[in-house]
């Protein structure tokens, strides 16, 4: 299927393209500097599974305050615009990966543990990096392989060639989807992110996380590129076992000594043994 058919389909897709109204317009306003928190609470409470998820999210320890953020208005004060934007998206990406799709070998807990995993280490690199909001970064690198749940959905005989040719030929997987459709998830990611109203600060380190691209050039891109390198140097990978490394223009620019990445992997498999157990899975 040709990639602008693929688009096509996608924006006609509830869940996909197609985001439910509340959540699309929050996300909105949330990019627009002349809207205030009143406006966004407001619009955030016109949906009762939303809310909830944000208050939940705000009486976390992380915040501070435990048990005592009652309305949303106060949640987001608390949290902050950019950390209601990660709940806003995580909500739908959730709801996105419950939609079952036709694909027979496609490893959905392995996609989940690869997300989570880079997530969970582009939030460290961030704070590390004295990245502005790591949120963004967990954000990131959550979503930088969502494509692959689109081909899941509508290429299910073409994501299976390309996943029984990456392991065939040891070769990562997106140099397989590649082969097999003349694009990569990466490219299916971006037209998602596009229907989705993503800011061009998001989405142009979700089309270069692949790329051996410097912090000071792209600097979201090139934490997202560690993460994911990361993520699969602990096992949590989806085709091939490759050996990944991180690319020299990368491991240079982030300058993190290698006694940290070690640290690192080890807090990475933690976290995700963590919430898998939380969420019995």
């Amino acid at each position: 299927m040709e990639l602008s058919a693929l688009a096509i389909r996608v924006a006609r897709t509830p869940g996909l393209g197609m985001l439910p109204q509340v959540t699309s317009q929050v996300l909105r306003l949330v990019d627009n500097p002349n809207a205030s928190p009143r406006q966004i609470g407001a619009l955030i409470e016109r949906d009762a599974g939303l809310a909830s998820k944000l208050l939940k999210s705000a009486n976390s320890a992380y915040y501070g305050a435990p048990g005592k953020i009652k309305t949303v208005s106060q949640a987001i004060s608390v949290m902050g615009l950019s950390a209601v934007r990660s709940v806003v998206v995580g909500q739908a990406y959730q709801q996105m990966t419950a939609v079952r799709g036709a694909s027979k070998k496609f490893d959905r807990l392995a996609f989940w543990q690869h997300g989570l995993a880079t997530a969970t280490a582009a939030r460290v690199l961030a704070k590390l990096k004295g990245w502005r909001d790591p949120e963004e970064a967990f954000l990131a690198g959550l979503l930088h392989d969502a494509g692959r749940l689109v081909m899941d959905r509508f290429l299910p005989n073409e994501f299976d060639q390309a996943l029984t040719l990456s392991l065939e030929r040891v070769m990562p997987l997106s140099e397989a989807e590649r082969e097999v459709l003349g694009y990569t998830h990466v490219e299916i990611g971006d037209l998602l992110a596009e229907q989705w109203n993503m800011p061009e600060s998001m989405r142009e380190p979700l089309r270069r996380h692949h790329e051996d691209v410097s912090f000071e050039e792209c600097p979201l891109g090139c934490i997202i590129h560690a993460a994911n390198v990361l993520a699969h140097q602990v096992g949590f990978a989806l085709g091939a076992p490759v050996l990944y490394e991180l690319p020299p223009t990368v491991r240079h620019s982030l300058g993190i000594a290698d006694a940290q990445y070690e640290g690192l992997k080890q807090a990475i498999v933690q976290e995700v043994v963590k919430v898998q157990e939380a969420l019995r899975i």
